[in-house]
């Protein structure tokens, strides 16, 4: 189903059921004719208008793609035909028109709530809940974009941390992005791949950017995968596509949502990006590139579009914040010592996660006997998983055994010049 497309109440969004149903000669202004004087007012950017009516303007035209209230002073009607038979247009002369702010049409609560939008995204994966909850968020702030900052594109850039089969379940609860935001004239753009490129001559306003262990482009949020597991696509495919119409209802409503900042909040949001730089800027080295120059106020206003704040708040900025430090711990722990990402994931599950679990446990380059580690490290069935894990990252160059009975984790973390 395509954007232009949808009838059905469940797929509209809030705003266009507003301006459809409650809202006469209010609307996003669609021009006709070049000098702009005759247009439609669309109930969104991604909608046109069912109503058979048009405007004509006796007065200097609103800009195409403005949100107007038109004083109509006069109207007719005229009997047309087209290839389905005659029918009757409505002309609306206007006299004057006035801007509409978007922020004040979302007065009604929607049929799916954020609670819901956030179970939605946790779907695809299995894992402690925790973890399940956090991926889930960070996947909805992706999908709810950011608006402009002054001077700058909105968007957030999303680094995906995992191997390719967590990595397949992303995509997939992201596949409710509408495949129109996958094109580069959309005012709305999205893009999730394996192979991070960088988007250049697109006329968006909004670019959102999803790469699988991205390692040049900086990027506003780490998705860290390693620590869920990926339930097989039957058993939640027609649950998500049952609910795939109200989430990218929802996803359009919050698209048009532009949250203020108040003046009061200028100094908080300021105060929180120096924090967030002195204490995370020299914690060490992370497997992809950190923008930590616009991410408090990008993922600030990506959460309080998901909440539907017309106002920018401190739970917003806090919010934010408090999901990317806890995404960006994970991420650092899970890739501390490499010197590339893609080394890490070609290790199997298990040693991976015995190796991540030596690293946090005791750290780099020191003896370790290695009754401590079986003491510490329980979550191996049997000795012989053990070993053959040990062997792996013996042969990774990740580990040595200085002797038969201790280990050592290797420090390759690359060398800062």
């Amino acid at each position: 189903m395509t954007l232009k497309n949808r009838f059905y109440g469940h797929s509209l969004s809030v705003i266009e059921k507003e301006l459809i149903f409650s809202r006469e000669d209010t609307g996003f202004v669609r021009p006709i004719h070049s000098s702009g004087a005759i247009f439609y007012l669309d109930p969104s950017p991604f909608l046109q208008t069912p109503k058979r009516e048009v405007y004509i303007a006796h007065c200097p035209p609103p800009e195409n793609g403005a949100l107007v209230h038109a004083s109509v002073s006069a109207v007719k009607q005229d009997v047309m035909k087209d290839r389905a038979g005659y029918y009757t247009l409505v002309i609306k002369y206007v006299d004057s028109w006035s801007p509409v702010d978007p922020n004040m049409l979302y007065t009604r609560k929607g049929i799916i709530s954020p609670e819901e939008i956030h179970h939605y995204f946790t779907k695809p994966y299995l894992g402690e809940e925790e973890v399940v909850d956090g991926i889930a968020l960070c996947s909805a702030l992706y999908a709810v974009s950011s608006p402009p900052l002054i001077e700058e594109k909105g968007g957030v850039f999303a680094a995906i941390l995992g191997k390719r089969k967590p990595w397949l379940g992303f995509k997939k609860s992201l596949s409710v992005i509408p495949q129109e935001f996958r094109k580069g004239t959309s005012p709305f753009y999205y893009t999730i791949s394996e192979t991070e490129k960088r988007v250049e001559n697109t006329r968006a306003d909004e670019i959102n950017l999803a790469y699988l262990n991205p390692e040049k482009i900086p990027m506003h949020i780490p998705v860290v995968l390693d620590e869920v597991e990926v339930r097989p696509s039957k058993s939640y495919a027609l649950d998500m596509q049952s609910l795939n119409p109200m989430v990218t209802a929802f996803i359009l409503d919050s698209l048009i949502l532009k949250p203020e900042m108040p003046q009061s909040l200028e100094s908080y949001v300021t105060d929180t990006f120096h924090t967030v730089i002195e204490e995370f800027k020299g914690s060490g080295w992370v497997p992809y590139k950190q923008d930590f120059g616009s991410l408090v106020p990008r993922l600030s206003r990506s959460f309080a579009r998901y909440h539907a704040h017309l106002k920018l708040s401190k739970k917003d900025v806090t919010g934010a914040v408090d999901l990317w430090s806890d995404m960006y711990y994970r991420a650092k722990k899970v890739v501390s010592t490499q010197y590339e990402v893609s080394r890490l994931y070609r290790l199997d599950d298990r040693s991976r996660k015995l190796y991540l679990d030596l690293v946090d446990s005791f750290g780099l380059e020191i003896p370790i006997p290695l009754q401590e580690v079986r003491s510490q490290i329980t979550s191996f069935k049997n000795e012989g998983d053990f070993e053959e894990a040990l062997d792996i990252l013996n042969r990774y160059g990740l580990l040595i055994k200085p002797g038969h009975d201790s280990i050592k984790i290797l420090d390759n973390r690359p060398v800062k010049v």
